[in-house]
C-alpha cells in the first residue's frame, strides 16, 4: 500500500482550497523503478463543467460534483514522465463540503468494465469543508479481492 508523504498531501490539500468550492483534480508522479516513492503532485484543470456547457445531458455534473482531466493533457504528462522514468501513482481529487470518500460515481469511474482503468493506480480523496481540510482517503483496486480497499490518512 502506498503511503502520501505529508508535503505532497499538504500540496493536494492547498489545491483543494484554492479551487474551492469546486473540486481539484490531478495526479501525483513517481520513478518508474520504486513503485511506492512519490517525488511530485501534478495540478490538472477540471474541465467538467467545460463539458457540461457543451452537452449538459450527457454530462449532468459541473466542477462543484464532479471532477474530468482532459485526455489530451493527460496524455501529455504521461509522456513528459515517460521520458523522465516517472510514472503516474496517484489520480487525486477533492470533495467540497461532503468530506472524504470513495463515493460509487469514483468507483464507477474507477473501472473500465470488471477491470481497473488505471492498474496499480492509487485514488486519493481530500475533503475540503467551508474551505478548510477534512480528512483523506485512498482507494486500491485489489485484484483478487475484485473490490476497492478503502484507507483513511491520518
Amino acid at each position: 500500500m502506498i503511503q502520501i508523504p505529508d508535503h505532497l498531501l499538504e500540496e493536494v490539500f492547498a489545491h483543494g482550497k484554492q479551487s474551492y468550492p469546486e473540486e481539484a483534480c490531478g495526479l501525483i508522479s513517481g520513478p518508474k523503478e520504486r513503485t511506492n516513492d512519490l517525488t511530485q503532485i501534478h495540478p490538472m484543470e477540471n474541465k467538467m463543467s467545460e463539458l457540461h456547457a457543451q452537452n449538459p445531458k450527457q454530462f449532468p455534473r459541473t466542477n462543484h460534483n464532479a471532477y474530468y482531466i482532459d485526455d489530451r493533457a493527460l496524455m501529455k504528462l504521461k509522456k513528459s514522465l515517460k521520458k523522465a522514468d516517472q510514472q503516474i501513482r496517484v489520480i487525486y481529487h477533492t470533495h467540497p463540503d461532503v468530506g472524504a470518500y470513495f463515493s460509487e460515481t469514483d468507483q464507477n469511474d474507477a473501472m473500465w468494465g470488471e477491470n481497473p482503468r488505471y492498474p496499480g493506480v492509487t485514488y486519493l480523496v481530500c475533503g475540503i469543508t467551508q474551505g478548510k481540510k477534512d480528512g483523506a482517503i485512498t482507494a486500491f483496486f485489489d485484484q483478487e479481492a475484485k473490490h476497492f480497499t478503502i484507507t483513511r490518512i491520518r
